[in-house]
């Protein structure tokens, strides 16, 4: 489920799934535990790694940048990027409040997705193409990988097409959720053969020609980026189309 958050407050206050008072799965909880303590022996696989999966929670930035964290390691999609470049979103970001691991998911080398110089600075890895990682420290590189895994991240990049770039598109599977980065890619035959998403990101023009090549996957919610502040995006019923600095949970 997804749910916009406007209480920035809140929003981390909730991040890590705590709630007041004793609910039903509270109850349950203790139950549980009483059993196992009368009946040593009993096990139950797998039902308190469910209960512990965190929502994740997200805020965009601008351009194809949000930001990500189940509260113990943050991802970001397509940043840091050049503030203001080719005339798109501006932004401002501490940097210097990032703590804990830190993954920069690249689709391409253009400045409005990823900014070299910036990213130099930033004891963050990155995942991104040969293009965008090459001059960095082997140190900070995840190697690219059919699939890769981090924590508890599983990454499949996909080689797409754009504008005579290295460019990937990238599924990313995290706590049962599925999501998919389109980045700048526009070839509906790209998205064949995605399994049933979460959330897909995708770019205006993208989701227009994808839709009229009728190869959208399915999807429980489609999450606009790389737009106009205030576009509207005709035929996309049920899209949200971010404002910047605009934060969602999803459980």
């Amino acid at each position: 489920m997804l749910i916009k958050k406007t209480n920035h407050d809140e929003l981390f206050a909730r991040g890590i799934g705590i709630k007041a008072g004793f609910g039903i799965k509270t109850v349950l909880a203790l139950s549980l535990l009483f059993c196992l303590l009368l009946v040593p022996s009993l096990i139950i696989p797998n039902l308190w790694a469910e209960e512990e999966r965190p929502p994740i929670y997200f805020k965009f930035i601008g351009n194809e940048a949000f930001r990500f964290s189940d509260g113990k390691m943050t991802l970001f999609s397509d940043f840091p990027y050049q503030s203001g470049a080719y005339g798109y979103m501006e932004y401002e970001y501490d940097f210097a409040a990032e703590k804990g691991p830190v993954v920069s998911l690249i689709t391409h080398r253009h400045l409005d997705h990823f900014d070299p110089e910036r990213f130099i600075e930033l004891e963050w890895k990155i995942i991104g193409p040969k293009e965008v990682t090459e001059r960095h420290s082997r140190l900070k590189v995840i190697p690219l990988k059919p699939e890769i895994n981090f924590a508890n991240l599983k990454i499949t990049p996909r080689v797409t097409d754009h504008s005579n770039t290295e460019h990937l598109s990238y599924l990313v599977e995290w706590w049962g959720k599925k999501f998919y980065f389109t980045g700048d890619a526009n070839e509906a035959d790209s998205l064949k053969d995605l399994p049933e998403l979460d959330i897909l990101f995708i770019s205006p023009r993208f989701y227009h020609s994808a839709q009229k090549a009728n190869m959208l996957p399915k999807a429980g919610k489609v999450i606009i980026y790389h737009h106009e502040t205030g576009e509207i995006v005709p035929g996309c019923k049920g899209c949200i189309i971010p404002e910047q600095g605009e934060e969602f949970i999803v459980k």
